[in-house]
């Protein structure tokens, strides 16, 4: 625990890292709540300049700015749960690099009837809500709803984190969840609730994965499982690896592995409720690709690149709030925290 005002430092020494508090005394209890199986210590004077640090600041307003460990600049204005993601995103990110030859798959996995799903697709496809809400099925255990470690043999290893929710939940989320939700909500701000589920897989629980589904969330769509081209398959998994990639050979070459080993789909749904119960009856019992995709239809979540428009050059351009670059191994990413 951070004393109530000043410096605090917090180690995190699963993941070989470090957290510096101007002023955050809600944070450390924060990230036990939402962390609760990582072990988190005051990091003694001696110590401070010995292991990277990111920074969580608590400003005049009462809100938060939090500088990540490979970012320069701050996001600020930040609620408790914003920062704590924030703070979550760079552990997670630590504990990959301590472990070189890690994948860290930006994905949501769900063990059901005893297989391991992954479900990852493009920003907005709705895989935390997804998974969050499959979370709450009997006999499912849920892995992580945004980083999936995976080792090269395809064995993925759970952080033991609450999935974490937009606030507030959509319109057309169907009661009994909104209601469940609701009630099981631990952390929240204006932006974000983080998610208690009795189905939680504790940190270091491993599992050999059992398919990949990606999803694509289509407005009046009915929800089906749809072929999915292997090269597509591999192309979304490559881009959602948040890990350093080292050799890039070996990096294309596991993930190439790792599409074929394993059944790779396309859920295209609309509906929330329709997409659960699907992939219920689905993996009930073992997934049997022939009884459950549409081979008449085939998804291709990486279409080819639109025609290029020419910029209004008559208009100003400016830089997009609340985005940060994080330098990760030899790559750069643009960042922002939803």
């Amino acid at each position: 625990r951070a004393p109530a005002s000043g410096v605090a430092r917090l180690s995190i020494p699963a993941a070989q890292h470090a957290l510096e508090l101007l002023d955050c005394d809600a944070i450390p209890d924060a990230l036990s709540t939402v962390m609760p199986d990582w072990a988190f210590a005051a990091c003694p004077d001696e110590k401070h300049e010995e292991t990277c640090a990111s920074v969580i600041r608590m400003q005049a307003d009462g809100r938060y700015s939090f500088r990540s460990r490979w970012g320069r600049d701050a996001l600020t204005g930040l609620g408790l749960a914003g920062a704590t993601c924030g703070a979550v995103a760079d552990i997670t990110q630590a504990y990959l690099d301590a472990r070189p030859g890690l994948l860290g798959l930006h994905c949501g996995a769900v063990r059901i009837d005893g297989q391991l799903v992954i479900f990852t697709g493009p920003y907005r496809a709705g895989k935390t809500t997804l998974v969050t809400r499959l979370g709450m099925e009997p006999g499912t255990e849920l892995f992580c709803d945004d980083v999936l470690p995976v080792e090269s043999g395809g064995e993925a290893v759970a952080l033991g984190i609450q999935p974490r929710l937009r606030l507030p939940l959509p319109d057309g989320i169907a009661v009994p969840f909104r209601r469940q939700a609701t009630r099981s909500i631990t952390l929240y701000d204006h932006r974000y609730g983080y998610v208690a589920l009795p189905g939680q897989a504790p940190l270091g629980t491993r599992a050999p994965l059992a398919a990949v589904v990606v999803l694509t969330r289509q407005e009046g769509m009915p929800a089906r499982f749809s072929r999915l081209r292997a090269e597509d398959g591999a192309a979304c998994l490559i881009r959602q690896n948040i890990a350093d990639p080292g050799d890039m050979t070996a990096h294309y070459d596991e993930i190439a592995g790792m599409v074929e080993r394993l059944p790779c789909v396309a859920l295209e749904y609309s509906n929330l409720e329709e997409a659960v119960a699907l992939v219920r009856a689905a993996f009930a019992g073992g997934w049997r690709p022939e009884a459950w995709v549409d081979r008449r239809a085939e998804c291709r979540v990486a279409p080819e690149a639109a025609e290029a428009v020419p910029a209004a050059l008559d208009h100003r351009f400016k830089r997009s709030s609340g985005v940060i670059e994080r330098v990760i191994g030899a790559d750069m990413f643009l960042w922002h925290i939803d």
